[in-house]
């Protein structure tokens, strides 16, 4: 889905929709969202709450989280700039959105989607794409948990942000997550990650710089891990 990043703010009325006419669906989505900013660690919405709305990140990073009843907690995904969050089958969130970093965001009410797809088809097949999207990512995350070992895993992640970065041989890629929350996401402990990076950026594969940056020295060895790295 492509939703110009110029948008509204928050205070800014929205347009009703029998006023749209057939407008290009950036900006008819431009058009009735609100900007809305989240602090470090603030709760966007909460697993079991009615979902009233959904949200394009502009800039930031969002972990979606499941707590258990033991207090255990599973990271489910992340979202960064240009992702959806909040897009429901159901008429409540099923998961719980967290700001990782400071977070802005576009708000989106769902009645209005709703009505927006009852009316343009463009957007309604836009809207499907991307739970369809967010479908296979849960697969392919749930293959990685039963399948990979601790370093595949890893490796599998670095590359994701690799190439939603961009990211060639060389270049410094940014973690806003911290050890903790891509533990919490690969199904492993802080201790197995941080002595896992520390593998790889003995072996040349990665560098170090700081907490929340990480130079890939060779994409081909990572994926070469992902590949065919076979150790438990």
């Amino acid at each position: 889905m492509h939703i110009q990043t110029a948008v509204r703010s928050r205070s800014a009325p929205t347009i009703p929709l029998a006023g749209l006419g057939r407008e290009p669906v950036g900006t008819t989505l431009q058009s009735i969202g609100s900007v809305c900013r989240f602090g470090r660690n603030q709760t966007i919405f909460s697993d079991g709450d009615e979902a009233t709305s959904s949200y394009k990140v502009i800039s930031g990073a969002v972990r979606l989280v499941k707590l258990m009843p033991d207090g255990r907690r599973h990271i489910a995904g992340f979202r960064l700039a240009g992702d959806i969050l909040g897009l429901e089958w159901t008429r409540e969130y099923a998961l719980t959105a967290e700001a990782v970093t400071d977070v802005t965001a576009v708000r989106y009410a769902r009645a209005l989607l709703e009505r927006l797809e009852e009316e343009r088809a463009e957007i309604r097949t836009q809207l499907t794409e991307r739970l369809r999207s967010d479908l296979r990512a849960a697969h392919d995350h749930l293959v990685s948990l039963g399948c990979q070992s601790a370093k595949e895993r890893v490796a599998s992640f670095l590359l994701m942000l690799a190439h939603r970065g961009e990211v060639t041989d060389g270049e410094a890629l940014d973690v806003p997550m911290g050890r903790q929350d891509i533990a919490d996401y690969l199904g492993l402990t802080i201790e197995t990650v941080c002595r896992t990076l520390s593998d790889l950026k003995d072996s040349s594969v990665i560098a170090i710089p700081n907490r929340h940056q990480i130079v890939i020295e060779s994409i081909d060895r990572l994926e070469s891990i992902v590949d065919a790295d076979s150790d438990p």
